[in-house]
């Protein structure tokens, strides 16, 4: 299973880092394109804070948090592989770590995240929100853990009342 994540964790991180690096090459910055038959916009956009600019002036403590972060759920990854079963929770966590693992590469080397994707909407406020695909494998992966996590306490539960 350890190369089973190994491998996810390689595949999120540089494929999200290939993306960006093609959006930045290929795409002006907040250029925008429609696509998905306008459900998606594709744009190029710098994030230089946390989560939607977050934070943005304070870059030392962003970049240092996000490689505490990205840090730990290493740890804690590492500590899981030994464990039997709860595949769930070991490919999330690897989803985790992939994206972590860009978006802290980012600002370190850029400086800022870029960001890529847009969902279209009429609310424009919630258009303006972008995110890159480690943004989306982070999401999917906390979703496998809180399943895994869910699983497994309510088979516990079921157990103890039977």
């Amino acid at each position: 299973m350890a190369g089973i994540c190994l491998t996810i964790i390689l595949a999120v991180a540089a494929g999200d880092l290939g993306l960006k690096r093609y959006i930045e090459k290929h795409m002006k910055e907040n250029e925008s394109r429609r696509i998905l038959g306008g459900k998606g916009i594709l744009r190029r956009t710098h994030n230089r804070g946390m989560m939607m600019n977050r934070m943005e002036k304070y870059p030392v403590f962003v970049r240092l948090s996000s490689a505490a972060a990205s840090v730990a759920i290493l740890i804690w990854q590492s500590a899981i592989w030994r464990l039997p079963g709860q595949a769930a929770k070991k490919v999330g966590l690897a989803l985790i770590t992939g994206g972590a693992v860009s978006n802290t590469y980012d600002r370190f080397k850029r400086r800022y995240v870029v960001d890529y994707f847009s969902f279209s909407s009429k609310n424009k406020k919630l258009e303006r929100i972008a995110f890159n695909f480690g943004d989306f494998a982070v999401f999917a992966g906390c979703l496998l853990v809180a399943l895994q996590e869910a699983y497994t306490v309510g088979k516990e539960l079921l157990r103890r009342w039977m």
